[in-house]
Formats: structure tokens, sequence, C-alpha cells
């Protein structure tokens, strides 16, 4: 089965996540997210995730730390597994291309939303933690 690497930002903001919708058209559409995408060849995943965040959001980002685990979900099309990072967002938010919607959520919140399969483990354990700003 292939493997497909891809990058999600942890993305707290006082004590709140940022959650990204997918776009009703796309694969998996209506399902909730980390925002990032596909690492592409010879690209380390924080450059992937920083590259990610200004295609898809038009915003620069500081990487911070990994998170402690990865998803991972098998579809049809092959194995996803998720790295995602703590980020710190350098700018404004300007635009959205893959996303219906953004929205700062806590624990709570989050727990309400449909995420995408290849997140749910990661989600799971980001609310054991708390989304606190000390990451």
């Amino acid at each position: 089965m292939k493997k497909i690497e891809v990058v999600g930002a942890i993305i707290i903001n006082n004590n709140k996540l940022l959650a990204a919708q997918r776009a009703a058209g796309r694969s998996l559409g209506t399902l909730w997210e980390f925002p990032g995408g596909k690492i592409e060849p010879n690209e380390s995943a924080k450059d992937a995730l920083k590259r990610e965040l200004s295609e898809e959001f038009g915003a620069k980002s500081t990487i911070l730390k990994p998170f402690n685990i990865n998803g991972d979900a098998k579809y049809d099309f092959g194995e996803i597994i998720l790295n995602c990072y703590y980020v710190r967002l350098d700018s404004e938010i300007i635009k959205m291309i893959e996303h219906d919607e953004l929205r700062w959520v806590n624990e709570q919140e989050a727990k309400k939303l449909e995420w995408a399969p290849t997140d749910v483990p990661v989600i799971k354990e980001l609310i054991k933690k708390g989304f606190s700003n000390e990451h």
C-alpha cells in the first residue's frame, strides 16, 4: 500500500485551536482537519508545512516542535501518515483555497467536530493535553 506523508499545523492561540473544514467538493469534504498538506519529494516536513500555510492561507509561520504522535489512516488510495507540528502564525490568514471554513475552537468544541480519520488520533491526544499556549 502506498504511503503518503502529510503535515498538519497545530495552531493554538488564547487556548483555542485553529480547525479547518475541508471544502465540500474535495475528497473527505466537510470533515475537519489540521491545516497543512502533502510533503513534496526532497522537501522536509517543516518546509512543507511553511509552504502549505503560505499557499493555502497566505500566512507566514514559524514551525515550533513536533507533536508527540502521528496520525495514520488507510484509504483505498493509500495510507496517509500525518506529522503534526506546533506552529505560530506570524501574519494574518488572508485567503482560503482548500477549505470552506476556519474556526477557533476550545477542547469541548473540538470534540463535537467530525475530524478526518487521519487527524482523529492527533486531536484525541491534543484534547487530553489541553489547548495550552505552553508547548
